[in-house]
């Protein structure tokens, strides 16, 4: 539950900073677009596990490293998915910690000029 008020309180930050602040319109939209497809890619990955089939790899699933990590996190808690694999969860959560501090380190260098 944690993980899902986190990408969700995320996501509705950068559509506030968009509409309110200026946020480039790029940013939003990749973040929801990667987001969006991390989901669909855990998605495919928990069908295709279920039915004995060809797996999206690991490294694909990273993405979230990009900034899909909203999405990732929305689809561990749906699917019930890559839940349990600790390292899988720890690289995924350093993504989340590196992704969203260079996000801020680049609204705090725009809000104060730096």
């Amino acid at each position: 539950m944690f993980s899902k008020i986190i990408a969700i309180l995320f996501l509705l930050v950068i559509t506030f900073l968009f509409f309110n602040k200026g946020l480039h319109r790029l940013i939003l939209f990749g973040y929801f677009t990667l987001s969006l497809l991390t989901f669909v890619l855990y998605a495919i990955d928990k069908r295709n596990a279920i039915k004995g089939r060809w797996r999206v790899s690991e490294k694909t699933l990273q993405i979230s490293l990009l900034g899909g990590w909203p999405g990732a996190l929305l689809a561990q808690q749906a699917f019930r998915h890559k839940t349990q694999k600790r390292p899988f969860i720890f690289v995924l959560w350093l993504g989340v910690i590196i992704n969203a501090g260079v996000f801020a380190y680049f609204l705090y260098s725009v809000v104060f000029g730096l």
